[in-house]
Protein backbone atom coordinates (compact mmCIF):
# COMPACT_ATOMS: atom_id res chain seq x y z
CA UNK A 1 0.00 0.00 0.00
CA UNK A 2 1.11 3.22 -1.04
CA UNK A 3 0.95 5.55 2.24
CA UNK A 4 0.55 9.62 2.67
CA UNK A 5 3.84 9.69 3.61
CA UNK A 6 6.05 8.33 0.85
CA UNK A 7 3.24 10.17 -1.43
CA UNK A 8 4.82 13.64 0.41
CA UNK A 9 8.13 12.13 0.12
CA UNK A 10 7.55 11.92 -3.66
CA UNK A 11 6.42 15.50 -3.36
CA UNK A 12 9.51 16.73 -1.99
CA UNK A 13 11.78 15.21 -4.28
CA UNK A 14 10.32 18.31 -7.03
CA UNK A 15 9.92 20.81 -4.86
CA UNK A 16 13.01 22.86 -5.74
CA UNK A 17 13.97 21.72 -9.21
CA UNK A 18 12.87 24.62 -11.42
CA UNK A 19 10.70 25.13 -13.83
CA UNK A 20 9.51 21.68 -15.05
CA UNK A 21 8.79 20.59 -11.28
CA UNK A 22 4.98 20.49 -11.56
CA UNK A 23 4.99 18.23 -14.57
CA UNK A 24 7.63 16.18 -13.77
CA UNK A 25 5.78 15.97 -9.73
CA UNK A 26 2.40 15.04 -12.50
CA UNK A 27 4.58 12.13 -14.26
CA UNK A 28 5.34 10.81 -10.92
CA UNK A 29 2.55 10.82 -9.29
CA UNK A 30 0.34 9.51 -11.71
CA UNK A 31 2.31 5.89 -11.42
CA UNK A 32 0.96 5.84 -7.82
CA UNK A 33 -1.59 3.61 -7.36
CA UNK A 34 -3.75 6.06 -5.21
CA UNK A 35 -5.68 3.69 -2.10
CA UNK A 36 -7.20 7.62 -1.48
CA UNK A 37 -7.91 7.96 -5.13
CA UNK A 38 -10.20 10.71 -5.09
CA UNK A 39 -7.99 12.67 -2.91
CA UNK A 40 -5.29 12.55 -4.54
CA UNK A 41 -7.10 12.79 -8.27
CA UNK A 42 -8.27 16.07 -7.05
CA UNK A 43 -4.75 17.23 -5.94
CA UNK A 44 -3.50 16.06 -9.38
CA UNK A 45 -6.42 18.06 -11.01
CA UNK A 46 -5.10 21.21 -9.74
CA UNK A 47 -1.94 20.54 -10.67
CA UNK A 48 -3.01 20.36 -13.99
CA UNK A 49 -5.38 23.43 -14.11
CA UNK A 50 -3.19 25.83 -12.41
CA UNK A 51 0.12 24.76 -14.31
CA UNK A 52 -1.62 25.99 -17.42
CA UNK A 53 -3.55 28.86 -16.40
CA UNK A 54 0.17 29.87 -14.84
CA UNK A 55 1.75 29.19 -18.68
CA UNK A 56 -0.32 30.99 -20.56
CA UNK A 57 -0.47 34.26 -18.12
CA UNK A 58 1.49 36.96 -19.38
CA UNK A 59 0.32 39.92 -16.79
CA UNK A 60 2.19 40.16 -13.61
CA UNK A 61 -0.73 41.56 -11.33
CA UNK A 62 -2.98 38.25 -12.83
CA UNK A 63 0.03 35.87 -12.43
CA UNK A 64 0.03 36.65 -8.77
CA UNK A 65 -3.56 36.47 -8.39
CA UNK A 66 -3.56 32.80 -9.98
CA UNK A 67 -0.66 31.71 -7.69
CA UNK A 68 -2.60 32.93 -4.34
CA UNK A 69 -5.53 31.13 -5.74
CA UNK A 70 -3.28 27.62 -6.47
CA UNK A 71 -2.28 27.69 -2.93
CA UNK A 72 -5.77 28.37 -1.35
CA UNK A 73 -6.91 25.77 -3.69
CA UNK A 74 -4.03 22.94 -2.75
CA UNK A 75 -4.26 23.32 0.67
CA UNK A 76 -7.93 23.96 0.77
CA UNK A 77 -7.91 27.38 2.76
CA UNK A 78 -10.51 29.80 2.67
CA UNK A 79 -7.49 32.77 2.05
CA UNK A 80 -4.10 32.87 0.55
CA UNK A 81 -1.77 35.60 0.62
CA UNK A 82 1.51 36.00 -1.04
CA UNK A 83 3.94 38.21 1.22
CA UNK A 84 6.60 40.07 -0.38
CA UNK A 85 9.55 41.40 1.09
CA UNK A 86 10.73 45.02 0.73
CA UNK A 87 13.42 45.58 2.61
CA UNK A 88 14.50 48.97 1.65
CA UNK A 89 11.21 50.05 3.55
CA UNK A 90 11.08 47.41 6.08
CA UNK A 91 7.82 45.99 5.14
CA UNK A 92 5.80 43.05 3.62
CA UNK A 93 3.55 44.28 0.66
CA UNK A 94 1.01 42.54 -1.03
CA UNK A 95 -0.93 42.47 -4.53
CA UNK A 96 -3.10 39.30 -3.24
CA UNK A 97 -4.87 39.09 -0.28
CA UNK A 98 -8.36 37.14 -0.62
CA UNK A 99 -10.81 38.94 0.57
CA UNK A 100 -8.65 42.46 1.81
CA UNK A 101 -7.16 44.98 0.06
CA UNK A 102 -3.75 45.59 -1.01
CA UNK A 103 -1.63 45.96 2.31
CA UNK A 104 1.75 46.58 3.94
CA UNK A 105 2.70 45.52 7.20
CA UNK A 106 6.18 45.21 8.97
CA UNK A 107 8.86 42.94 8.65
CA UNK A 108 8.34 42.14 12.48
CA UNK A 109 4.71 42.07 12.28
CA UNK A 110 2.34 38.81 12.88
CA UNK A 111 2.78 35.55 11.99
CA UNK A 112 4.69 36.06 8.77
CA UNK A 113 6.93 38.33 10.76
CA UNK A 114 8.23 35.30 12.92
CA UNK A 115 8.33 33.21 9.68
CA UNK A 116 10.54 35.95 8.44
CA UNK A 117 12.96 36.01 11.73
CA UNK A 118 12.88 32.30 12.16
CA UNK A 119 13.12 31.41 8.31
CA UNK A 120 11.22 28.22 8.31
CA UNK A 121 7.19 27.11 8.20
CA UNK A 122 5.02 27.64 10.66
CA UNK A 123 1.73 26.39 11.79
CA UNK A 124 -0.76 28.20 13.77
CA UNK A 125 -4.13 25.91 14.81
CA UNK A 126 -4.40 28.18 17.78
CA UNK A 127 -3.95 31.48 16.34
CA UNK A 128 -5.81 33.58 19.42
CA UNK A 129 -3.11 31.62 21.65
CA UNK A 130 -0.50 33.08 19.86
CA UNK A 131 1.49 35.87 21.14
CA UNK A 132 2.13 37.47 17.39
CA UNK A 133 -1.44 36.94 16.44
CA UNK A 134 -2.93 40.55 15.66
CA UNK A 135 -6.51 39.89 16.39
CA UNK A 136 -7.47 43.89 15.62
CA UNK A 137 -7.50 42.71 12.16
CA UNK A 138 -10.68 39.96 12.71
CA UNK A 139 -12.25 42.15 14.19
CA UNK A 140 -12.11 45.19 11.80
CA UNK A 141 -12.72 42.51 9.02
CA UNK A 142 -15.56 40.83 10.66
CA UNK A 143 -13.39 37.80 10.35
CA UNK A 144 -12.44 34.70 12.38
CA UNK A 145 -9.31 33.26 12.22
CA UNK A 146 -8.96 29.68 13.21
CA UNK A 147 -5.82 28.35 11.41
CA UNK A 148 -2.94 29.86 9.92
CA UNK A 149 0.12 27.76 7.27
CA UNK A 150 3.26 29.89 6.02
CA UNK A 151 5.77 29.23 4.71
CA UNK A 152 8.99 30.98 3.61
CA UNK A 153 10.32 31.85 0.17
CA UNK A 154 14.00 31.72 -0.58
CA UNK A 155 15.86 33.00 -3.45
CA UNK A 156 19.52 31.43 -4.32
CA UNK A 157 21.79 31.28 -0.94
CA UNK A 158 19.05 31.53 1.07
CA UNK A 159 17.66 35.01 0.95
CA UNK A 160 13.63 35.31 1.79
CA UNK A 161 12.10 36.66 -1.14
CA UNK A 162 8.79 36.67 0.55
CA UNK A 163 5.81 34.74 2.58
CA UNK A 164 3.19 32.78 1.64
CA UNK A 165 0.13 32.58 3.60
CA UNK A 166 -2.68 30.19 3.99
CA UNK A 167 -5.63 30.94 6.48
CA UNK A 168 -8.68 28.94 7.73
CA UNK A 169 -8.18 25.21 6.78
CA UNK A 170 -11.75 24.29 4.66
CA UNK A 171 -12.50 20.68 6.85
CA UNK A 172 -14.13 19.45 10.16
CA UNK A 173 -10.94 19.97 12.27
CA UNK A 174 -10.32 23.84 10.61
CA UNK A 175 -6.39 22.39 11.55
CA UNK A 176 -3.78 22.82 8.90
CA UNK A 177 -0.86 19.43 8.77
CA UNK A 178 1.98 18.37 7.50
CA UNK A 179 0.24 17.33 4.28
CA UNK A 180 -0.70 21.00 3.92
CA UNK A 181 2.56 22.30 3.79
CA UNK A 182 4.08 19.87 1.60
CA UNK A 183 0.85 20.20 -0.65
CA UNK A 184 1.91 24.22 -0.22
CA UNK A 185 5.81 23.41 -1.13
CA UNK A 186 4.46 23.02 -4.97
CA UNK A 187 3.13 26.41 -5.09
CA UNK A 188 5.89 27.90 -3.33
CA UNK A 189 8.58 26.76 -6.05
CA UNK A 190 6.47 27.64 -8.75
CA UNK A 191 6.77 30.92 -7.76
CA UNK A 192 10.86 31.15 -6.56
CA UNK A 193 11.59 29.76 -10.06
CA UNK A 194 8.99 32.81 -12.05
CA UNK A 195 8.92 35.34 -10.35
CA UNK A 196 12.47 38.21 -9.69
CA UNK A 197 11.22 39.59 -6.87
CA UNK A 198 13.76 42.03 -6.94
CA UNK A 199 12.24 43.17 -9.96
CA UNK A 200 8.73 42.91 -8.53
CA UNK A 201 9.00 45.10 -5.72
CA UNK A 202 10.70 47.95 -7.55
CA UNK A 203 7.55 47.65 -9.83
CA UNK A 204 5.34 48.09 -6.93
CA UNK A 205 7.14 50.92 -5.97
CA UNK A 206 7.17 52.34 -9.48
CA UNK A 207 3.19 51.79 -9.52
CA UNK A 208 2.55 53.52 -6.26
CA UNK A 209 4.32 56.69 -6.70
CA UNK A 210 2.83 56.69 -10.44
CA UNK A 211 -0.75 56.13 -8.61
CA UNK A 212 -0.56 58.52 -5.82
CA UNK A 213 0.39 61.12 -7.93
CA UNK A 214 -3.01 60.24 -10.53
CA UNK A 215 -4.75 60.02 -7.25
CA UNK A 216 -3.45 63.69 -6.35
CA UNK A 217 -5.12 64.79 -10.17
CA UNK A 218 -8.06 63.08 -9.26
CA UNK A 219 -8.43 64.87 -5.88
CA UNK A 220 -7.59 67.97 -7.79
CA UNK A 221 -10.54 67.63 -10.39
CA UNK A 222 -13.11 67.29 -7.27
CA UNK A 223 -15.12 71.04 -7.73
CA UNK A 224 -16.74 72.24 -5.06
CA UNK A 225 -17.39 76.17 -6.03
CA UNK A 226 -20.25 76.65 -3.10
CA UNK A 227 -17.04 76.52 -0.37
CA UNK A 228 -17.88 80.53 0.26
CA UNK A 229 -21.15 80.36 -0.85
CA UNK A 230 -23.44 82.79 0.92
CA UNK A 231 -26.77 80.93 0.65
CA UNK A 232 -25.37 77.71 0.97
CA UNK A 233 -23.46 75.65 3.28
CA UNK A 234 -22.10 72.27 2.16
CA UNK A 235 -20.71 69.17 3.54
CA UNK A 236 -18.57 66.55 1.42
CA UNK A 237 -16.88 63.32 2.62
CA UNK A 238 -15.03 61.43 -0.34
CA UNK A 239 -13.20 58.15 0.57
CA UNK A 240 -11.53 55.98 -2.37
CA UNK A 241 -11.64 52.52 -2.25
CA UNK A 242 -8.18 52.54 -3.38
CA UNK A 243 -5.79 55.07 -4.79
CA UNK A 244 -7.71 55.75 -7.78
CA UNK A 245 -11.64 56.41 -7.05
CA UNK A 246 -14.76 55.15 -9.53
CA UNK A 247 -16.88 58.25 -7.24
CA UNK A 248 -16.89 61.88 -7.81
CA UNK A 249 -18.56 65.16 -7.67
CA UNK A 250 -18.80 68.52 -8.40
CA UNK A 251 -20.56 71.81 -7.43
CA UNK A 252 -20.76 74.82 -9.16
CA UNK A 253 -22.19 78.21 -9.87
CA UNK A 254 -24.15 79.16 -13.03
CA UNK A 255 -23.98 82.31 -15.15
CA UNK A 256 -27.52 82.98 -13.88
CA UNK A 257 -26.81 82.64 -10.02
CA UNK A 258 -28.23 79.32 -9.70
CA UNK A 259 -26.54 75.95 -8.69
CA UNK A 260 -25.36 73.23 -10.70
CA UNK A 261 -24.09 69.44 -9.16
CA UNK A 262 -23.24 66.02 -9.63
CA UNK A 263 -22.44 63.02 -8.39
CA UNK A 264 -21.47 60.25 -10.05
CA UNK A 265 -20.36 56.17 -9.52
CA UNK A 266 -18.12 54.93 -12.53
CA UNK A 267 -17.87 51.15 -12.41
CA UNK A 268 -14.83 49.82 -10.66
CA UNK A 269 -11.64 51.25 -9.55
CA UNK A 270 -8.56 52.69 -11.78
CA UNK A 271 -7.73 54.45 -14.36
CA UNK A 272 -10.62 53.56 -17.04
CA UNK A 273 -13.38 55.04 -14.06
CA UNK A 274 -11.11 57.92 -13.66
CA UNK A 275 -10.98 58.51 -16.84
CA UNK A 276 -14.44 58.53 -17.05
CA UNK A 277 -14.86 61.05 -13.97
CA UNK A 278 -12.35 63.65 -16.20
CA UNK A 279 -14.75 63.34 -19.30
CA UNK A 280 -18.36 64.08 -17.09
CA UNK A 281 -16.56 67.15 -15.89
CA UNK A 282 -14.96 68.74 -18.74
CA UNK A 283 -18.13 67.64 -20.52
CA UNK A 284 -20.02 69.87 -17.32
CA UNK A 285 -17.88 73.04 -17.85
CA UNK A 286 -18.29 73.49 -21.38
CA UNK A 287 -22.03 72.82 -20.78
CA UNK A 288 -21.86 75.47 -17.83
CA UNK A 289 -19.50 77.88 -20.26
CA UNK A 290 -22.24 77.85 -23.20
CA UNK A 291 -24.75 78.68 -20.56
CA UNK A 292 -26.75 75.38 -21.55
CA UNK A 293 -30.10 75.25 -19.97
CA UNK A 294 -30.96 72.01 -17.90
CA UNK A 295 -32.89 70.59 -20.30
CA UNK A 296 -30.45 71.24 -23.19
CA UNK A 297 -27.53 69.84 -20.98
CA UNK A 298 -29.15 66.77 -20.13
CA UNK A 299 -29.44 66.51 -24.05
CA UNK A 300 -26.07 67.07 -25.08
CA UNK A 301 -25.05 64.35 -22.32
CA UNK A 302 -26.89 61.55 -24.14
CA UNK A 303 -25.41 62.20 -27.09
CA UNK A 304 -22.13 62.31 -25.60
CA UNK A 305 -22.41 58.97 -23.80
CA UNK A 306 -20.33 56.74 -26.46
CA UNK A 307 -17.45 59.42 -26.55
CA UNK A 308 -17.41 58.94 -22.74
CA UNK A 309 -17.91 55.52 -21.73
CA UNK A 310 -16.44 52.18 -23.32
CA UNK A 311 -18.10 49.22 -24.58
CA UNK A 312 -20.18 48.01 -21.73
CA UNK A 313 -18.96 50.30 -19.52
CA UNK A 314 -22.19 51.51 -17.10
CA UNK A 315 -22.16 54.93 -15.25
CA UNK A 316 -24.47 55.86 -12.23
CA UNK A 317 -25.03 59.22 -11.70
CA UNK A 318 -27.20 61.98 -10.38
CA UNK A 319 -27.18 65.88 -11.91
CA UNK A 320 -29.04 68.53 -10.49
CA UNK A 321 -30.33 72.42 -10.80
CA UNK A 322 -31.59 74.70 -8.51
CA UNK A 323 -32.33 78.45 -9.43
CA UNK A 324 -31.09 81.43 -7.68
CA UNK A 325 -34.51 81.79 -6.17
CA UNK A 326 -35.13 78.13 -5.07
CA UNK A 327 -38.82 77.79 -6.82
CA UNK A 328 -37.39 74.19 -7.84
CA UNK A 329 -35.14 71.44 -8.13
CA UNK A 330 -34.67 70.04 -11.49
CA UNK A 331 -32.33 66.78 -11.81
CA UNK A 332 -31.66 63.59 -14.25
CA UNK A 333 -30.47 60.21 -12.82
CA UNK A 334 -29.08 56.94 -13.77
CA UNK A 335 -28.14 54.00 -11.37
CA UNK A 336 -28.16 56.13 -7.74
CA UNK A 337 -29.73 55.46 -4.31
CA UNK A 338 -32.61 58.62 -4.16
CA UNK A 339 -31.27 62.00 -2.82
CA UNK A 340 -32.96 63.20 0.17
CA UNK A 341 -34.64 65.99 -0.55
CA UNK A 342 -35.80 68.29 2.72
CA UNK A 343 -38.32 70.85 2.02
CA UNK A 344 -39.71 72.65 4.19
CA UNK A 345 -42.00 69.70 6.48
CA UNK A 346 -41.50 67.50 3.40
CA UNK A 347 -39.00 64.98 2.89
CA UNK A 348 -38.77 63.80 -0.64
CA UNK A 349 -36.68 60.66 -2.16
CA UNK A 350 -35.81 62.00 -5.66
CA UNK A 351 -35.68 58.27 -7.45
CA UNK A 352 -33.79 57.78 -10.63
CA UNK A 353 -35.71 58.47 -13.78
CA UNK A 354 -33.48 57.09 -16.01
CA UNK A 355 -31.50 53.52 -16.54
CA UNK A 356 -27.72 52.98 -15.91
CA UNK A 357 -26.32 55.34 -18.64
CA UNK A 358 -24.41 53.48 -21.07
CA UNK A 359 -22.19 54.01 -24.43
CA UNK A 360 -25.21 54.59 -26.83
CA UNK A 361 -27.40 57.42 -27.12
CA UNK A 362 -30.65 57.67 -25.66
CA UNK A 363 -33.20 60.34 -24.73
CA UNK A 364 -32.73 61.29 -20.64
CA UNK A 365 -35.39 61.97 -18.82
CA UNK A 366 -35.57 65.19 -16.49
CA UNK A 367 -37.86 66.08 -13.98
CA UNK A 368 -38.59 69.02 -11.86
CA UNK A 369 -39.99 69.10 -8.43
CA UNK A 370 -41.73 72.54 -6.86
CA UNK A 371 -39.59 73.57 -3.72
CA UNK A 372 -42.00 75.49 -1.11
CA UNK A 373 -39.06 75.87 1.24
CA UNK A 374 -36.08 74.14 0.40
CA UNK A 375 -33.59 72.86 3.26
CA UNK A 376 -31.12 70.58 2.60
CA UNK A 377 -30.56 67.99 -0.39
CA UNK A 378 -28.64 64.72 0.06
CA UNK A 379 -26.56 62.87 -2.37
CA UNK A 380 -24.56 59.79 -1.65
CA UNK A 381 -23.12 57.02 -3.98
CA UNK A 382 -23.56 53.55 -2.81
CA UNK A 383 -21.13 52.96 -0.59
CA UNK A 384 -22.95 54.55 1.89
CA UNK A 385 -25.18 51.57 2.37
CA UNK A 386 -24.04 48.19 0.54
CA UNK A 387 -20.67 47.74 2.72
CA UNK A 388 -21.37 44.52 4.33
CA UNK A 389 -19.78 45.55 7.66
CA UNK A 390 -20.58 49.50 7.62
CA UNK A 391 -23.30 51.15 6.57
CA UNK A 392 -26.00 53.35 7.77
CA UNK A 393 -29.49 52.57 7.21
CA UNK A 394 -32.74 54.37 5.53
CA UNK A 395 -33.90 55.81 8.60
CA UNK A 396 -29.89 57.62 9.25
CA UNK A 397 -29.96 58.53 5.68
CA UNK A 398 -33.51 60.13 6.13
CA UNK A 399 -32.30 62.15 9.52
CA UNK A 400 -29.21 63.11 7.79
CA UNK A 401 -30.67 66.91 7.37
CA UNK A 402 -27.91 68.98 7.89
CA UNK A 403 -23.94 69.41 7.57
CA UNK A 404 -23.75 68.92 11.20
CA UNK A 405 -25.72 65.63 11.01
CA UNK A 406 -23.79 64.86 7.79
CA UNK A 407 -20.52 64.75 9.77
CA UNK A 408 -21.44 63.07 13.03
CA UNK A 409 -22.49 60.28 10.81
CA UNK A 410 -19.93 60.26 8.61
CA UNK A 411 -17.39 60.10 11.24
CA UNK A 412 -18.01 56.38 11.82
CA UNK A 413 -16.80 55.75 8.71
CA UNK A 414 -13.35 57.56 8.75
CA UNK A 415 -10.75 54.93 10.15
CA UNK A 416 -12.65 51.80 8.36
CA UNK A 417 -11.38 49.98 5.33
CA UNK A 418 -14.67 50.05 3.21
CA UNK A 419 -15.75 47.36 0.15
CA UNK A 420 -16.03 50.70 -2.14
CA UNK A 421 -15.61 54.11 -2.82
CA UNK A 422 -18.02 56.13 -0.78
CA UNK A 423 -19.41 59.86 -1.61
CA UNK A 424 -21.64 61.35 0.36
CA UNK A 425 -22.35 65.42 -0.50
CA UNK A 426 -25.28 67.98 1.76
CA UNK A 427 -26.03 71.03 0.90
CA UNK A 428 -28.05 72.92 3.86
CA UNK A 429 -29.59 76.45 2.54
CA UNK A 430 -28.41 78.56 5.13
CA UNK A 431 -30.72 81.18 7.42
CA UNK A 432 -30.07 84.07 6.22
Amino acid sequence: MITDEAILNEIQKFQSRGNDALHELLDSVTNFSFEREKHYQKIIDTILHYSTKISKEKDLGRLLIILADFGKSIVQSDRATLWLVDEANDVFWTKVAHGLSDIKIPLNAGIVGEVYEKKKTIIVNNPYGHPKFNREIDKQTNYKTESILATPIFKEKGKLLGVFQAVNKLNFTQKFDDEDTQLFSIVVAYIKNILDMDDLSESNRYFVEEQTKAAKKQQGMLVNELENCTKLDVFIYFKPYDFLSGDSYSLHKTSTGGYFFYVLDAMGHGIVPSLTSFSVLSFVKQALDKELSFQETADEFGKSLEYILTDLEQLSASFFHIPEHFGYIEYFSAGMYPAVLHDGDRTIELKANNIPFMDFFYAITVSRVKLIDFKSILIYSDGLVEDTLYNLNKQDILNMKTCEIAEKQMKAFSNKQLEDDLTTVLIERKNV
